[in-house]
């Protein structure tokens, strides 16, 4: 056996954890370090934990976009794997920009995901072939047309999902680190961007394109 992989799984459901914690045991070179459900104990795990990856669900209290973010911040080179539902074409681009080193959907295979931990362990990039293909596609402006949510930036983006989710303002205030003025300034042009009116409009919006 080689060098053993410890891999931090951050992911709601525990169903999920269970699964990831059942590939890595049959992985043979991959370790689970340590699970978590929600952003702040994630944060508190990647300090305190020794690991080599962080295994990482956008769809959780205290997470998405931002919490990728605070986890660089907090433990500046991690090497983190988006482990998620969303199709690539509206997630895998802005989880690399916002400094994961890949992306991956739930719906990978054992190998897949298998290859994926072991890539970004060695601190290179990982997309699946469907992912490398949207990005060559917005690089090209080929395939199909743009969605309107892809003009919003991605605290943009960010703060529709959760206002979509029903967060109030102050509570998306705090968990993002800004306030609660620049919450509502980034709901303002995100609504303008959709041509949306009101947070109804932008919930029915995300749950029709698969936002949340």
């Amino acid at each position: 056996m080689g060098i053993l992989i410890r891999v931090v799984v951050v992911d709601d459901h525990a169903v999920v954890r269970g699964g990831v914690a059942r590939i890595l045991e049959r992985a043979g070179d991959l370790t689970l370090a340590g699970e978590a459900a929600d952003g702040p104990t994630a944060l508190a795990l990647v300090r305190s934990v020794v690991h080599d990856v962080v295994i990482l669900d956008l769809d959780m209290p205290g997470g998405g976009l931002g919490l990728i973010e605070r986890i660089l911040e907090v433990s500046p080179g991690e090497q983190v794997l988006v482990f998620s539902q969303h199709a690539e074409r509206d997630f895998a681009l802005r989880c690399l920009e916002a400094g994961a080193l890949g992306y991956l959907n739930k719906e990978s295979g054992f190998e897949t995901i298998e290859a994926a931990i072991r890539r970004v362990a060695a601190g290179r990039r990982f997309l699946s072939d469907a992912g490398q293909d949207v990005l060559l596609d917005q690089a090209t402006g080929r395939g199909p047309g743009r969605a309107p949510h892809e003009r919003l930036s991605s605290r943009e983006l960010e703060i529709v999902r959760l206002l979509a989710r029903g967060v109030r303002n102050a509570d998306i205030a705090a968990q993002l680190g800004i306030s609660v003025k620049t919450v509502s300034t980034h709901r303002t042009n995100a609504l303008e961007k959709l041509g949306l009116a009101s947070n109804v409009d932008l919930a029915l919006y995300a749950r029709e394109h698969g936002l949340i």
